[in-house]
Protein backbone atom coordinates (compact mmCIF):
# COMPACT_ATOMS: atom_id res chain seq x y z
CA UNK A 1 0.00 0.00 0.00
CA UNK A 2 1.21 3.52 -0.70
CA UNK A 3 0.91 6.67 0.97
CA UNK A 4 1.57 10.09 -1.16
CA UNK A 5 2.68 12.67 1.15
CA UNK A 6 4.23 14.80 -1.64
CA UNK A 7 2.01 16.58 -4.63
CA UNK A 8 2.37 18.88 -7.39
CA UNK A 9 -0.96 21.43 -7.32
CA UNK A 10 -2.12 24.56 -9.27
CA UNK A 11 -3.96 26.64 -7.20
CA UNK A 12 -5.81 29.28 -9.40
CA UNK A 13 -5.16 33.40 -7.54
CA UNK A 14 -6.26 36.15 -10.32
CA UNK A 15 -8.19 36.00 -13.20
CA UNK A 16 -8.41 39.23 -15.27
CA UNK A 17 -10.20 40.87 -18.32
CA UNK A 18 -7.53 42.36 -21.27
CA UNK A 19 -7.79 44.34 -24.20
CA UNK A 20 -5.51 42.62 -26.84
CA UNK A 21 -5.02 43.29 -30.08
CA UNK A 22 -6.45 40.04 -32.73
CA UNK A 23 -6.23 40.33 -36.80
CA UNK A 24 -5.92 44.30 -36.49
CA UNK A 25 -8.96 44.20 -33.78
CA UNK A 26 -9.50 44.78 -30.04
CA UNK A 27 -10.96 42.05 -28.36
CA UNK A 28 -11.01 40.89 -25.02
CA UNK A 29 -9.25 38.44 -23.28
CA UNK A 30 -9.76 36.31 -20.32
CA UNK A 31 -6.51 36.05 -18.43
CA UNK A 32 -6.06 33.60 -15.39
CA UNK A 33 -2.69 32.99 -13.31
CA UNK A 34 -2.32 29.72 -11.14
CA UNK A 35 0.51 29.70 -8.98
CA UNK A 36 1.92 26.03 -8.85
CA UNK A 37 2.83 24.20 -5.49
CA UNK A 38 4.55 21.36 -3.50
CA UNK A 39 2.10 20.14 -0.95
CA UNK A 40 2.34 18.14 1.83
CA UNK A 41 -0.70 16.85 3.58
CA UNK A 42 -3.05 18.88 1.07
CA UNK A 43 -1.17 22.29 2.71
CA UNK A 44 0.98 24.35 0.31
CA UNK A 45 4.32 24.40 0.98
CA UNK A 46 6.85 25.85 -1.51
CA UNK A 47 5.49 27.87 -4.64
CA UNK A 48 7.44 26.42 -7.61
CA UNK A 49 6.25 28.55 -10.36
CA UNK A 50 3.28 30.54 -12.22
CA UNK A 51 1.20 28.61 -15.26
CA UNK A 52 -1.23 31.14 -16.94
CA UNK A 53 -4.23 30.50 -19.23
CA UNK A 54 -5.63 32.58 -22.07
CA UNK A 55 -9.27 32.46 -23.39
CA UNK A 56 -10.67 34.56 -26.27
CA UNK A 57 -13.73 34.31 -26.76
CA UNK A 58 -14.70 36.10 -29.92
CA UNK A 59 -12.81 33.76 -31.88
CA UNK A 60 -13.09 30.91 -29.34
CA UNK A 61 -9.18 30.59 -28.71
CA UNK A 62 -7.78 28.54 -25.50
CA UNK A 63 -3.71 28.93 -24.94
CA UNK A 64 -2.09 27.66 -21.93
CA UNK A 65 1.38 27.20 -20.59
CA UNK A 66 2.24 23.96 -18.99
CA UNK A 67 4.07 20.38 -20.37
CA UNK A 68 2.31 19.72 -23.42
CA UNK A 69 1.16 22.93 -24.90
CA UNK A 70 2.90 26.33 -26.07
CA UNK A 71 1.27 30.01 -26.14
CA UNK A 72 2.43 32.49 -28.38
CA UNK A 73 4.74 34.80 -27.08
CA UNK A 74 3.24 38.25 -27.71
CA UNK A 75 0.27 36.23 -25.37
CA UNK A 76 2.67 35.34 -22.97
CA UNK A 77 3.91 38.83 -22.12
CA UNK A 78 0.27 40.13 -21.71
CA UNK A 79 -0.03 37.49 -18.79
CA UNK A 80 3.13 37.58 -17.04
CA UNK A 81 2.53 41.53 -17.06
CA UNK A 82 -0.73 40.12 -14.73
CA UNK A 83 1.07 37.66 -13.26
CA UNK A 84 3.16 40.01 -12.03
CA UNK A 85 0.82 41.82 -9.66
CA UNK A 86 0.30 38.51 -7.99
Amino acid sequence: MFFFIFEINSKPVAKEERKITKNGFPVNAIITVYKKYIELFFIPIIPIGKDYTMYIPHPDEYFETGTFSKMPNEYLQICKEVGAKY
